[in-house]
């Protein structure tokens, strides 16, 4: 069991320094704190999807097998897994007794707290022994906002003992439970310290729920619960369900559906009331019963089903003569995001997000994970292919440029993860570069430039430089790109540092002169710092309780830490026109941007005269700051041919594709 320090060492535990004085204000400002803390618990959830991706892939495999799913927790975290498991075979049909929640100290737990129960560990090894769990196809997932119950820890040790999958909900990191050795995914949805300290049914709680609606929905889409996005797995039970099956075999089979609601009703009647059968039936143009053998055979996945029949059932999926295109893939990664662009040959595309995907920062399987995710996203918001999972043999041509990948003892590894995923060598149907060889690309297009240098300023910074060689550009130097602790200089954390100093001054100023009898009247910040603290901790201000430090720094690693002080950087450049202090760490930043360009112009190896120079990153994106760049770099008379702003390098990208494939 926890002692007491280590229960103040935990996220849900500690003080949060936005409402320390929240028994003190008006009721709409105590509404506004909890609701722009509620804001902040989709961010800590998106940091997460890559694991609780991985774990659906599990989940489904499993339960596409019989296996059952058990939900484990105590008090509110049991209470949502009840919640999610009870939920499940009403809206897609799963079989009772397939989907399991369990809360510590019983049923009575639901409706009344039963002390001790959470730290009961032989009743936890009670309850799963009741359920008789098969290894081989069950899965647990372990409830537990602290990371630490007792009684949820032990039914991850018990069934992990057994075989079973494992997966683990927390809203502290690290915790006992991601250090147990008995979780196979670990989702640690750290929302920070709670409005009223420790009431993890606040923040925790909804970041469970969260979770868990995309776990079981996950799981259940891919089983085959669905048609696209819709229900199709629904037994027409009631007149709201009838009626919205009716909607949906008009939808997906058009004129093949009886124009009666009579002939329709008929139809789910002989189908025993399921809309998949019934769209089955109409969209093979079969008796019921082949078509109930049909659907099992594809393992009750009804696009599989439906994916070669020209009978009129269709969810938008092929182009107008019924071929697959040909589509081209590029993706992004950065390290605040990965972006994905799918793009077919007549120049319609779809463009997604995954989390940042630096592998340097992240690691390769969850960098990997986010590069799935992001092309799911496009490849669904795709005109002619959307809903549908993306296959590998889709792609043509794929360009897969990350963050981190010029350093060797990586690439190797990424290179073979990659080759597995999309199913074919690296070489010209599937290029892996640099995420910065994406930037040259644009250079490339214009014919009267022998060279380029691409710099990225975005939460780092970095610059290269590039020579032609027929219709590419062969990289030829680089400057800095060191990261935050040796470099970095000009980017968005460099900016957000030194903006975040200014008001750590202030706040120590102020601290100084505290006890002093017109101590209100010297707290005078300037009008960035003002900002500062706005956007820090806005309800600071008011209550003279400035803890920008912890607000700063609670956040839940050092990459988010790293992100959060770089997003000070709007702050900074969008006051830098009204404000002489923000215009002077925009200046020291462009200056240093410049000056990071000083070794590769040094070198002889570029003439400034015949270049082009390439923008891009987060900082580039703000006009007042790129303006504000152009001017530093005519100050120092660095005169390139061609000076441009890319936005979209993963467009930038499926477009040389599809080029370099109509050759």
């Amino acid at each position: 069991m926890a002692t007491s320090e280590n229960l103040v060492a935990l996220q849900t535990e500690q003080r949060n320094a936005k409402s320390l004085d929240i028994d003190q204000i008006p009721t709409i400002e105590l509404c506004q704190i909890i609701n722009r803390e509620d804001g902040t618990i989709a961010e800590a959830v998106s940091r997460c999807i890559p694991v609780i991706a991985a774990a659906i892939d599990c989940l489904a495999e499993r339960v596409q097998a019989g296996g059952r799913v058990i939900y484990v927790g105590a008090g509110t975290s049991g209470r949502l897994g009840v919640l999610d498991a009870s939920e499940i075979p009403p809206t897609y049909s799963a079989p009772e007794g397939q989907f399991v929640g369990i809360i510590a100290g019983g049923d009575a737990a639901l409706r009344n707290a039963q002390e001790g129960a959470e730290d009961d560990l032989d009743a936890a090894v009670r309850d799963l022994e009741a359920l008789q769990l098969n290894g081989t196809v069950d899965s647990l997932i372990g409830i537990a906002a602290s990371g630490r119950t007792p009684y949820v820890l032990s039914c991850l040790s018990y069934a992990k003992g057994l075989g079973c999958a494992t997966i683990g909900i927390a809203c502290a990191q690290p915790s006992a439970m991601s250090t147990s050795g008995v979780v196979d995914f670990m989702i640690d949805a750290v929302v920070g310290p709670e409005v009223i300290t420790g009431s993890t049914r606040m923040k925790a709680g909804t970041a469970t729920k969260l979770a868990l609606n995309m776990l079981s929905t996950g799981t259940m889409i891919k089983i085959g619960k669905t048609y696209g996005n819709m229900m199709v797995d629904l037994k027409a039970t009631n007149f709201k369900l009838q009626q919205r099956s009716r909607n949906m075999l008009r939808t997906i089979c058009g004129s093949r559906c009886p124009d009666s609601d009579a002939s329709l009703d008929a139809l789910l009647e002989s189908c025993q009331g399921s809309v998949k059968l019934a769209i089955a039936t109409l969209g093979l143009g079969t008796p019921v019963a082949e078509a109930k053998q049909r659907l099992e055979e594809a393992g009750g996945i009804l696009a599989n089903v439906l994916k070669k029949t020209t009978n009129g059932c269709s969810n938008g999926q092929t182009t107008a003569n019924g071929d697959a295109p040909d589509y081209v893939l590029c993706v992004d990664g950065g390290g605040s995001k990965c972006a994905a662009v799918v793009m077919s040959a007549d120049g319609q595309r779809g463009y997604g997000e995954g989390p940042g995907c630096n592998v340097t920062d992240v690691g390769i399987e969850p960098a990997v994970l986010s590069i799935s995710l992001a092309i799911q996203r496009a490849w669904d918001r795709h005109p002619t292919v959307r809903t549908r999972p993306w296959t590998s043999d889709r792609f043509s041509s794929i360009w897969i440029a990350l963050a981190g990948h010029d350093r060797k003892e990586i690439a190797v590894t990424v290179d073979s993860v990659l080759e597995k995923l999309f199913k074919r060598p690296v070489g010209m149907k599937l290029r892996v570069t640099n995420d910065i060889e994406l930037l040259a690309t644009s250079a490339a297009e214009r014919n009267d430039t022998s060279s380029a240098i691409v710099l990225v300023a975005g939460t780092g910074s970095i610059a290269m430089a590039y020579e032609r060689q027929g219709d590419r550009f062969i990289r030829i130097g680089r400057s800095g790109g060191w990261g935050h602790l040796l470099g970095d200089d000009g980017s968005g954390f460099d900016i957000g540092r030194q903006a975040l100093r200014l008001a750590l001054s202030a706040v120590d100023e102020f601290n100084n002169h505290r006890r002093s009898l017109d101590a209100d009247s010297l707290f005078m910040p300037t009008r960035l710092v003002q900002r500062i603290f706005d956007s820090v901790c806005p309800n600071g201000i008011d209550t003279l309780d400035l803890d920008v430090l912890s607000a700063v720094l609670s956040s839940a690693s050092d990459v988010e830490k790293k992100k959060q002080i770089a997003r000070l950087a709007r702050v900074v450049i969008d006051s830098s026109t009204d404000d002489a202090q923000a215009r002077n760490i925009v200046e020291k930043a462009t200056n240093s941007l410049v000056q990071l360009l000083d070794p590769l112009t040094r070198s002889g190896q570029i003439d400034v005269a015949k270049s082009s120079l390439v923008l891009a990153g987060g900082l580039m994106q703000s006009n007042i700051f790129a303006d504000a760049f152009k001017e530093a770099l005519h100050a120092v008379a660095f005169d390139f041919k061609h000076v441009e702003v890319v936005n979209q390098p993963a467009v930038i990208g499926a477009e040389y594709l599809l080029r370099m494939q109509k050759g």
